[in-house]
């Protein structure tokens, strides 16, 4: 078992210098002022933060491919130039980015580099109500094979909207403590499941986040 980390007044001015007040502030108001506490929950939300990583990662690769199968037997490989694709302004936006990205990398524009660059927005965005008709009930749907019914595209569209937060918070080294992670831990094994039920049995198997969660110092 590890050992307890010990907190003097000279090591949580240190540590304070180095991750600032102004980011611990949230975290000693739910420490009621304990400065040692305040980090101790500090460590806690980054543990969360780590433990949600990997599920998070499970679910965004799973749409990434379940999506890009459909599409490219759909529109060829490079769906994403495809006029007949149907993608709004702002998706476009998106994918030149990505083609940017790769070539600042010195990598070449091919389809799994392209749809690998595409990030969770993306594929998320998929799902709002102007695809409705031309995505969604002719492609997408028909992916989400272990949804009960009635299942809609708006259903679909907020849980993973609600996910695609959760993950900018994490990317960006956000406070997540004081959000409902169970029940959001919950619908991201539940989008996999939708998905693909083998899926969210292993992300779930090989997840750490219950432990993690029960161990709030």
């Amino acid at each position: 078992m590890q050992p307890q980390f010990v907190y003097d007044v000279h090591i949580v001015a240190a540590i304070r210098n180095s991750v600032s007040s102004a980011r611990l502030q949230r975290y000693e108001v739910l420490a009621t002022g304990d400065s040692a506490q305040a980090l101790r929950l500090y460590m806690w939300n980054s543990a969360l933060s780590e433990a949600l990583y990997g599920p998070i990662q499970g679910l965004e690769i799973t749409l990434r491919n379940k999506m890009n199968y459909r599409f490219a037997a759909q529109f060829g490989l490079r769906w994403y130039d495809a006029q007949n694709m149907g993608l709004l302004y702002a998706q476009q936006e998106q994918v030149a980015f990505a083609k940017q990205s790769l070539q600042r990398q010195r990598k070449p524009l091919d389809p799994p580099r392209v749809v690998a660059e595409l990030n969770f927005g993306f594929w998320a965005s998929l799902l709002n109500s102007q695809y409705e008709n031309h995505l969604w009930r002719r492609h997408l749907r028909p992916l989400f094979v272990n949804a009960p019914p009635p299942f809609l595209r708006k259903d679909a569209h907020r849980v993973l909207n609600d996910v695609r937060v959760l993950r900018n918070r994490i990317a960006h080294h956000e406070p997540i403590l004081h959000r409902p992670l169970a029940q959001e831990y919950g619908l991201v094994l539940t989008a996999i499941g939708w998905l693909c039920s083998a899926t969210a049995a292993w992300v779930g198997h090989y997840s750490r986040f219950n432990e993690t969660y029960a161990a709030r110092p």
